[in-house]
């Protein structure tokens, strides 16, 4: 089966930062990594100050279970999150992941996610993505990771995750990557952009 992702964003908070960071920490990480299935999880704070996770597990019922476990968690801290948060969850239709070094935990990584709508469900757009955007992304100074996904719920929406060690690195490739988008892919639109460095980063076991 094909991996999945699920993507969380909660565009204002009710608390303080650090008192969410140590409660997904302490209470919710350890629920997700508990589960079989369990790939990684990230955590960042957007430029606009939104909450943001992306998480990854190897399979839809997986991703599923882990959905209910972070909807209780949030219905135990109705506090952290007044305004009603984004979702989006969908199969990983191609990811890649840079060798580890020994400095990658140095720092943890910088994320950039682009949200895609229309994009077409064809061979040509597969063949597209693999031999030009793929490479392109792979190849960018600072590459960590990155995960391709398509949405369950809307023909046509996709998800876009970039690690890179930090900014300057993802802008540039981001940069890059929406102008060969709109070249190969003129019918695709970026409608969201979100980035910031990972206060949250864990890997599942290798």
């Amino acid at each position: 089966m094909a991996m999945h992702l699920n993507l969380r964003s909660y565009p204002t908070i009710g608390t303080s930062r650090g008192t969410i960071e140590k409660a997904v920490h302490n209470e919710l990480l350890p629920t997700l990594q508990s589960q079989s299935g369990f790939e990684a999880y990230f955590a960042f704070w957007d430029q606009a100050g939104a909450g943001v996770s992306v998480s990854l597990f190897a399979d839809v019922e997986a991703a599923h279970l882990s959905t209910d476990a972070v909807r209780r968690w949030l219905a135990s801290h109705l506090d952290f999150f007044p305004a009603r948060g984004e979702e989006f969850s969908g199969e990983c239709f191609m990811h890649e992941e840079a060798p580890r070094r020994a400095t990658d935990a140095a720092d943890p990584p910088y994320l950039l996610i682009r949200v895609l709508s229309g994009v077409p469900g064809t061979q040509d757009t597969r063949a597209f993505v693999e031999q030009r955007t793929l490479p392109l992304i792979a190849r960018s100074p600072g590459f960590q990771a990155v995960w391709m996904a398509r949405s369950d719920r809307e023909a046509g929406d996709a998800l876009v995750t970039t690690l890179f060690d930090g900014p300057s690195e993802a802008m540039a490739c981001h940069g890059l990557a929406v102008r060969l988008l709109h070249e190969g892919l003129p019918a695709v639109s970026v409608t969201k952009v979100m980035h910031g460095r990972a206060v949250i980063a864990c890997l599942g076991a290798a």
